[in-house]
C-alpha cells in the first residue's frame, strides 16, 4: 500500500527525482501546503499577541499620566490601586486617539491632493477600523478595575510569553456612551408614544357610538 502519511518536505527522499505527475509530487505537494498553512497560522498569532503586547504596553506606560498631570499628580496616581469603569474608559478614549497627530498630517496631504504611499493608506484604514470596532463592539484592554491586574501591569516587562497573566477585558470608550444613552431613551419614547395612540375604530363600534344602540 502506499505510504499516504503526510511528511515534511525535508524528509521526502529524492524529492528532486520526482515526476510532476507522480504520486511522490503530490506527496511533496501536500506536505508543502501544510507548512505553508502552518507557517501561515504560526505568523498570525506572532503578528496578533505582538498587536496585544503593544497595546497592553501603551496602557501599562500611559495609564498613570494625562496631558495635564504635572509631576506631583503623577507621583500621587502611582500610588493608585485600580481605576474606576468610567476612569477606564476614559483611558480607552486617549488610546483611540493616540494617532491623531500622524491622522491629521496624512488627512490634510490628502486634501492637498498628493497621493498617499500604500503604507499610509493602509494606515488611514487601521486606524478607521479601530475607532469603529471599539464604537461598536468595544476593545480588549487591562482590567484596571482589578487590583491584582494594576500591579501585574506595572511589574510586566513586556515579554509576551508571560502576557497570559495581565488579564483583559471588553471596554467602550467613555465618549460613545452618552450616545448610546440617547439612542436608548430615544427608543423608549418611541415604544411610550406608540402606546399612545389611540386604536381606529371598527365600523360597528362608530355606529354604536352614535346611536348608542347595540348592533347585531
Amino acid at each position: 500500500m502506499p505510504n499516504n502519511k503526510r511528511k515534511r518536505v525535508s524528509k521526502i527522499k529524492d524529492k528532486e527525482k520526482a515526476h510532476p505527475y507522480s504520486r511522490k509530487a503530490r506527496q511533496i505537494n501536500r506536505a508543502m501546503h501544510k507548512e505553508t498553512n502552518i507557517a501561515k497560522a504560526k505568523s498570525e498569532r506572532i503578528n496578533a499577541a505582538m498587536g496585544r503586547g503593544q497595546k497592553i504596553i501603551w496602557f501599562r506606560d500611559n495609564m498613570d499620566q494625562t496631558e495635564d498631570d504635572d509631576e506631583e499628580e503623577v507621583d500621587a496616581k502611582l500610588k493608585k490601586k485600580v481605576w474606576t469603569m468610567v476612569e477606564l474608559r476614559q483611558l480607552v478614549d486617549v488610546y483611540l486617539a493616540r494617532n491623531d497627530e500622524d491622522l491629521e498630517t496624512l488627512l490634510a496631504k490628502k486634501e492637498e491632493g498628493k497621493n498617499l504611499l500604500q503604507k499610509e493608506s493602509l494606515f488611514l484604514q487601521l486606524v478607521d477600523l479601530e475607532v469603529k470596532e471599539a464604537k461598536l463592539a468595544g476593545v480588549e484592554v487591562p482590567d484596571l478595575t482589578n487590583g491584582a491586574v494594576v500591579k501585574a501591569l506595572r511589574a510586566w516587562d513586556g515579554d509576551l510569553n508571560s502576557i497570559t497573566t495581565i488579564k483583559l477585558i471588553t471596554c467602550k470608550p467613555a465618549s460613545i456612551i452618552p450616545i448610546e444613552e440617547e439612542a436608548k431613551n430615544s427608543r423608549r419614547g418611541d415604544g411610550a408614544k406608540a402606546d399612545k395612540v389611540p386604536q381606529l375604530l371598527t365600523e360597528q363600534q362608530a355606529i354604536e357610538m352614535a346611536t348608542g344602540m347595540a348592533v347585531n
